[in-house]
């Protein structure tokens, strides 16, 4: 199968084409997993960052709190004595008590 000057004129340019075509489907695989460490590496900083600001705000809480009883002028309230009340844990619905271990 010879071919004509007139098929090589359009066949050559093609090869180009989907060489560049083929070249990129070769190498898609390892920019896919680029992006997905990129992506990947963005949720840990969001992650520790969401983290840290539960912790500053917890902190901020627990300073509110204590400073709460104060008031502006140097006069504070007498502290109301607080209820103790005792924390049940919920018992399971359906979990038995008892362990057996007979084998």
């Amino acid at each position: 199968m010879s071919l004509k000057p007139v098929e090589l004129q359009i066949a050559l340019p093609r090869t180009t084409e989907a060489g560049k075509i083929q070249n990129g489907l070769q190498h898609r695989p390892a920019l896919d997993q680029q992006q997905l460490a990129g992506q990947n590496v963005k949720q840990t900083e969001q992650l520790a960052q969401r983290s840290s600001e539960v912790d500053e705000s917890a902190e901020s809480a627990l300073r509110d709190r204590e400073g709460g009883g104060q008031q502006a002028g140097g006069h504070s309230a007498p502290p109301k004595p607080q209820k103790t009340e005792t924390a049940h844990d919920a018992e399971h619905p359906y979990k038995g008590h008892r362990i057996d271990l007979s084998l």
